[in-house]
């Protein structure tokens, strides 16, 4: 089944803002032809950066470490882009900013309004109302 949407993670480093010969390391989530982007608050030798690879090329320990870390947050975004898909949620870049960030703030869908409005309003409704509105609740259902 194919679908618009496209979900990519590249890490890059800001050269502008590079102080001693380092540059700090940012993700940039793309979604949907928007991006987003995220430090990852580490710093890297200009030199050692390998632009293709999205790693660094030094061998000694930071530098294996850094490309064990670049690898697991990868894993993560990726991760939290999948759970959004999976609990049908909407899929959006400020969504799998929050999961990054832990913000434990609930993500509502179009189900859960429905359910809410179904539990507080629907019984205040006339018939006729209810109707259209069940009628358009299955139509949202099935898009």
């Amino acid at each position: 089944m194919r679908t618009s949407s496209t979900f990519s993670v590249l890490f890059w480093i800001h050269i502008q803002r590079a102080k001693g010969g380092e540059a700090p390391i940012y993700v940039r989530i793309s979604l949907y032809n928007k991006k987003l982007n995220i430090s990852l608050k580490r710093k890297i030798a200009i030199e050692l950066w390998d632009s293709k690879r999205q790693r660094s090329t030094g061998v000694d320990a930071f530098d294996l470490e850094l490309n064990e870390f670049l690898d697991q947050e990868y894993s993560m975004l990726f991760q939290y882009y999948q759970e959004l898909r999976i609990e049908g949620k909407v899929r959006s870049l400020e969504n799998i900013k929050k999961k990054y960030f832990g913000e434990t703030e609930k993500l509502y869908s179009l189900e859960d309004i429905f359910e809410y409005h179904n539990t507080t309003c629907f019984s205040k409704l006339r018939p006729n109302t209810r109707r259209l509105y069940n009628t358009s609740q299955n139509y949202i259902r099935k898009y």
